[in-house]
C-alpha cells in the first residue's frame, strides 16, 4: 500500500522468505514444488480437457456440482472473469442491468469497475460500509432495473463478518417477491459452514449462483468456478470465451484445485476454531480484533500506529527472530493499520500463546 515505503515492502518480502515461523496463511511453496506437487498428484485416468470441454476439467466440474448439489458448473481462470460473466447472464436474460451490491465489493473497490467498464452493467452500491448486508438495504434497490443482487460470504474488507441465517433468508425472500437474482461472491465459502452450522448445499440452496476460488483458502495455483442452472452455466461459457478467458487447457489449474479442496477444506473447522482461540488473548493484550469474536477463519487486527513505523516493527522483528508475526497492514492512517489474517496451516504449527507471545513482543 501507498502509506508504507518500497523499502519495508522489499524488506518485508526478503524476510518473509526467510522467516521460519509465518502466522498468516498456508505455506508458500516455490515454483518448483507447487509444479512438482502438480505432476504427483496427477493419476492415470487424468486427461487434459480441450478448451475447457472434456477431461479432468469435465470431471472437476462433476465433482463441484455435487459438493455444492447445484445443476453445472464452470471452471474459470479467474474470479473477475466469474462474477462479471455470472451478472452479465442475469442482465441479458432479465433485459435489466442494475447490479445491488455491498460498498466494500470487490467488484466496486479492486477491479478497476470492470463490471462497467466491459460489461455494460450498472452497479449501486447499497447498505453500510461497515455493517453486513441486510433486507434494510435491499429495499432501496430499484427491482424493475435490478436483475441481480451479489451477497459476499464473509465479507473480507469489513473483517470476515457474516449476516446470520434469518438475515439470508429475508434477502432471499425479498429476491424472490422481486423477481432479482441472488449470487453469492463465495471466493472464501469454504470458511464459513462452522458460524452457521450448515452444510455448503445448504447455504448454497439460498442462492441462484455461487461463485468460488481455489486459491486463497486451498492453497491452488489459482482458477475458479461458477455453479448454478444449466442455462446459466452455458451462457457462462459463451461469455467466457467472448471475453478471452477460455484458455486451450486448464488442466494445470485444475489439478491444483483438486489438490487444495482435498487437503484444506477438511480443516476449516479447526482453522475457525484456532482464530476464535487466538483473538480471544489478543484482544485481552489490548489489541483490537475485528469481529471483536471471529465468525471464519479471517480477521482484521487493528493496531495502533501508522501503516510504515508498523511495517518497519515486523519487519525487523522478522529479520531478528525469523517469526513473521503479521503481514503488511492493508489499510489504514497516521494513527492506525489493519492487517488481515488468515488462518490457515502456518498459524496452526504454533499455540495461540505462541504467536501472543510473538505479537506483543513485536509491538513493544
Amino acid at each position: 500500500m501507498s502509506q508504507i515505503s518500497a523499502c519495508w515492502t522489499a524488506r518485508f518480502n526478503n524476510a518473509l522468505q526467510n522467516s521460519t515461523a509465518i502466522l498468516s496463511r498456508h505455506p508458500q511453496l516455490t515454483m518448483a514444488d507447487e509444479l512438482d506437487s502438480v505432476i504427483k498428484e496427477m493419476t492415470e485416468c487424468d486427461e487434459r480437457d480441450v478448451y475447457g470441454s472434456g477431461g479432468l476439467v469435465a470431471e472437476f466440474e462433476v465433482e463441484l456440482s455435487e459438493l455444492f448439489e447445484k445443476s453445472n458448473c464452470v471452471f474459470l481462470p479467474t474470479g473477475v472473469l466469474a462474477q462479471c460473466a455470472a451478472m452479465k447472464c442475469y442482465g441479458e436474460d432479465s433485459g435489466k442491468s442494475g447490479i445491488g451490491l455491498h460498498p466494500s465489493s470487490h467488484l466496486l473497490l479492486h477491479e478497476y469497475m470492470a463490471i462497467e467498464a466491459l460489461w455494460g452493467l450498472t452497479t449501486v452500491a447499497t447498505g453500510e460500509y461497515n455493517k453486513v448486508l441486510s433486507v434494510d438495504g435491499l429495499h432501496r434497490l430499484d427491482p424493475s432495473s435490478t436483475c441481480a443482487i451479489i451477497i459476499e460470504l464473509p465479507m473480507r474488507e469489513i473483517g470476515g463478518v457474516l449476516p446470520n441465517w434469518d438475515q439470508l433468508v429475508e434477502m432471499r425472500r425479498w429476491c424472490d417477491e422481486n423477481d432479482v437474482k441472488m449470487h453469492m461472491d463465495g471466493a472464501r465459502v469454504w470458511q464459513i459452514t462452522d458460524y452457521f452450522d450448515r452444510s455448503l448445499p445448504e447455504i448454497a440452496s439460498l442462492f441462484d449462483s455461487v461463485y468460488v476460488s481455489f486459491y486463497k483458502d486451498l492453497g491452488a495455483i489459482s482458477g475458479a468456478a461458477l455453479l448454478g442452472d444449466d442455462w446459466f452455466i452455458n451462457d457462462a461459457r459463451v461469455w467466457a470465451r467472448r471475453a478471452g478467458g477460455n484458455p486451450i487447457t486448464l488442466y494445470p489449474e485444475v489439478i491444483s484445485a483438486r489438490r487444495g479442496l482435498q487437503k484444506f477444506l477438511p480443516k476449516m473447522s479447526s482453522y475457525a476454531k484456532f482464530s476464535r482461540s487466538l483473538t480471544k488473548q489478543l484482544s485481552s493484550a489490548s489489541i483490537t480484533v475485528i469481529p471483536e469474536q471471529p465468525q471464519t477463519s479471517m480477521f482484521h487486527l487493528q493496531i495502533n500506529m501508522s501503516p510504515d513505523t508498523l511495517a518497519e516493527k515486523i519487519v525487523i522483528y522478522a529479520e531478528r527472530t525469523g517469526v513473521m508475526v503479521l503481514p503488511l497492514p492493508r489499510s489504514g492512517n497516521k494513527q492506525k493499520s489493519i492487517c488481515e489474517i488468515t488462518i490457515g496451516d502456518n498459524a496452526l504449527a504454533h499455540s495461540t500463546a505462541y504467536w501472543t507471545e510473538h505479537i506483543t513482543n513485536m509491538l513493544s
